[in-house]
């Protein structure tokens, strides 16, 4: 082999073997950003409430990065960052009544964060809706789509007034996007 053909092969071979660095390190790097922690608990609770497993990571991913004793200056606990008076209403037929600290269990917080996202897909037509309801809460959403400043047809919302609440749809929809490609592939 002559070394103009030489040359020629050890660049392709590096060429080849630096994309595939690449790709395999951003495979790493970008499942270590969406992690599927707690998956057990998350199919679990998906299956059971009829949530999509993608929304579930999405919704922990933006409001805890997947810390279980996460605490919002406001008092949302956990990794799904319940409220305690959501988590009294959530409970409001349950025999036995949890305290606050099983907001932090990890098994706890999912299943009464995946509950409450059931009650809010039961209540509103489309996935904007339910990810207002769950950060700004379901009396401020139903205020926003009876104003028709922010939704024309009172079903769907075509302004969040909220900036923080937009913000928020915004990354719980991009974590959203990013589960599903990653491992669901719907």
């Amino acid at each position: 082999m002559n070394a103009k053909y030489k040359t020629l092969f050890l660049s392709f071979l590096t060429f080849f073997i630096s994309i595939f660095f690449l790709y395999f390190a951003y495979n790493f790097f970008i499942k270590k950003a969406y992690p599927l922690e707690y998956y057990c608990y998350i199919k679990e609770n998906s299956e059971k409430y009829n949530v999509e497993k993608e929304l579930i990571l999405a919704i922990i991913k933006s409001e805890s990065n997947f810390r279980q004793d996460a605490e919002s200056t406001v008092g949302a606990l956990g990794l799904m960052q319940i409220m305690p008076k959501t988590f009294d209403w959530l409970q409001k037929n349950n025999l036995i009544q949890l305290d606050y600290g099983h907001l932090k269990d990890p098994e706890t917080n999912i299943k009464y964060g995946t509950y409450l996202l059931s009650i809010l897909k039961k209540r509103y037509n489309n996935i904007v809706e339910i990810i207002c309801a769950y950060n700004a809460g379901i009396g401020t959403v139903d205020k926003w789509l009876k104003n028709t400043q922010y939704s024309i047809d009172g079903k769907t919302l075509t302004e969040i007034p909220y900036l923080d609440t937009a913000i928020y749809v915004r990354n719980v929809l991009e974590s959203l996007s990013m589960y599903k490609n990653l491992y669901f592939n719907s």
